[in-house]
């Protein structure tokens, strides 16, 4: 329509322009051409306007009109007394002009009731008006109370009201939300207008959706939320190690599900779809031959998921870690505290120790001397008949004292003939039995190794040695015992073949008040030298007794690895 009106414009405006033209072309206006007759002069006069015989404006915010005037002649354009709420630009034509546009521009209407105007378009000497008619809207009134509540998941009606003066339509935003009306006239006395909306049920815990109420150019909106419900009371005791039941309760209208992350739990019903009543679940826990446990409970509704997590006492089977995890190197007995309530049985790997058990809350650790040069550890453990384990570290101190000689990292240590290497037993002792459990050796023919001390009873001597360029003999000497050795035979070949270093310093069995150091080689006795003991005349005199070499012996780079040590005190 609106593009045919202006199509009809242009066609009028050609016309007038080229009409114009030629009566200017012809006569240069009447006021050039005085040869004219005034009946001549009265048929010249031409006024062409485009306007419609009616506009409709808007109420508020109107656009402006436009229309065009072709004239040769002087023109007015007046309104009507009523219609001072429209402004003419321009509003007349002093002269004759060929085209002029004018705009005529509206205030809002801030009234309840329609109104309009007329414009009239006179041309001097023209004699017939052109008469235009504005019609603007009453100002529309709108008033919407919107719904008062939320919706619940079920869905179902709520309702809101519109009252106003114009024709009127609703909407909404999401297409689970719908109206008993989506348009209505007003009503004739302003009376309010009540519009049901109804929500679908809902499958997740909250959305929302905007109505939107047009009337005229006003416009309201508000927003309608659904929620569901979802509350649930998590379970707050431990479940009982040997199985036990607990309700859980759930209150939603929603659909749900609930889980669990581990296969020991087990639910009575584990989904359905809530009507906003609590909904009892039963949660059992397995019985549990284990430890302590733990499991997660997941309920989802709506999309929501809640977690919370439960725990399950058990078969407690610990060892309770002792002040201190150090044993005496000497050999000792150790009670070590179980908390059990599975039967077990103690065990260890630890070369050396044994373990008992001494009660049903107690192991008892049981160490012989450690003949390593290494501190001793490793682990003491309980275990089920269902193969459970607890276990706890344990050490053993060293018994040994070193210079110049290297501990392995198996617990043996090498001994150097070319330095004064020695291994010292770290407690004093009267006799003894000293067996050395040999490793690899390395021997030349100054290889040097004894087994001796230099302190008995104060300043005696009690030596085995070994000196394959020198000396090979049992010794006494000192100021407490007689002086004297006796010398037996050992090849570089035996002693590259050593495997058992062993000396005892015992009291001789005939004779009280005597000593017999008696060396014997890879199990076998070499040789037996009695002498005076240095701790006959002194109940209290003891002896540091060492291994390894008495002094360095240069020009030899013998070494010997010694695995173990192993004292056995000789009682008197």
């Amino acid at each position: 329509m609106n593009k045919n009106i202006s199509y009809m414009k242009t066609i009028i405006r050609t016309i007038v322009c080229l009409g114009v033209l030629g009566l200017a072309a012809s006569c240069q206006m009447y006021e050039i051409d005085t040869q004219m007759t005034p009946e001549q002069a009265a048929a010249s006069i031409r006024m062409v306007c485009d306007a419609l015989p009616a506009y409709n404006v808007a109420s508020t915010n109107p656009g402006a009109v436009t229309f065009n005037v072709s004239s040769n002649t002087p023109w007015t354009i007046t309104r009507s007394s009523d219609a001072d709420w429209c402004t003419v630009t321009p509003s007349s034509s002093s002269a004759g002009a060929l085209i002029s546009d004018v705009v005529v521009s509206f205030e809002s209407n801030p009234y309840g009731e329609d109104r309009s105007a007329t414009l009239t378009l006179t041309g001097e000497k023209v004699g017939i008006p052109v008469i235009i008619k504005i019609n603007q809207d009453r100002r529309g009134r709108l008033f919407v109370t919107p719904v008062s509540q939320d919706y619940s998941a079920t869905g179902g009606p709520l309702s809101f009201t519109i009252q106003t003066n114009l024709p009127w339509s609703v909407r909404s935003s999401e297409g689970w939300l719908s109206f008993n009306r989506e348009s209505g006239q007003p009503d004739p006395e302003g009376r309010t207008l009540t519009v049901i909306a109804t929500a679908e049920q809902s499958q997740v815990l909250e959305r929302s959706a905007t109505v939107t109420v047009v009337a005229g150019d006003d416009e309201e909106t508000f927003e309608v939320v659904q929620k569901g419900k979802f509350e649930i009371t998590e379970l707050s005791e431990e479940f009982s190690g040997a199985g036990s039941t607990q309700t859980l309760k759930v209150r939603t209208d929603l659909p749900w599900e609930v889980s669990s992350d581990k296969g020991w739990i087990s639910f009575d019903k584990e989904s359905g779809i809530g009507t906003g009543s609590t909904i009892e679940i039963q949660v059992t826990a397995a019985p549990n031959e284990s430890v302590v446990r733990k499991a997660n409970i997941s309920v989802e509704a709506g999309g929501v998921v809640k977690t919370f997590e439960v725990v399950q006492g058990g078969a407690v089977f610990e060892i309770v870690t002792p002040a201190s995890t150090l044993v005496d190197g000497k050999g000792s007995e150790t009670l070590i505290e179980v908390n059990a309530s599975l039967p077990w049985e103690p065990s260890t790997t630890v070369e050396g120790w044994t373990v008992s058990k001494a009660d049903d809350k107690h192991i008892k650790l049981t160490t012989g001397f450690n003949n390593k040069f290494a501190p001793k550890t490793g682990n003491v453990t309980i275990t089920s008949p269902s193969g459970l384990e607890a276990s706890v570290e344990m050490s053993q101190d060293v018994n040994f004292e070193f210079t110049d000689a290297e501990v392995l990292p198996d617990g043996s240590v090498k001994i150097f003939s070319d330095k004064r290497s020695r291994v010292t037993l770290k407690d004093p002792a009267r006799y003894i039995s000293i067996v050395l459990e040999m490793g690899e050796v390395s021997v030349d023919s100054k290889a040097q190794f004894c087994l001796c001390t230099h302190d008995a009873a104060g300043d005696s001597e009690l030596q085995c040695q070994v000196y394959l360029a020198g000396n090979k003999r049992l010794r006494t000497n000192g100021s407490h015992t007689a002086y004297g050795s006796t010398k037996f035979d050992i090849t570089e070949d035996e002693l590259k073949a050593i495997k058992e270093y062993r000396v005892d310093f015992r009291p001789n069995a005939e004779e009280p008040g005597k000593i017999d150091l008696e060396f014997f080689y890879n199990g076998e006795s070499k040789q037996v030298h009695t002498s005076t003991s240095p701790f006959a005349s002194d109940p209290a005199a003891s002896a540091h007794y060492f291994f390894g070499t008495e002094d360095g012996t240069s020009g030899t780079s013998s070494w010997f690895i010694v695995k173990s040590c192993t004292p056995t005190f000789i009682a008197e």
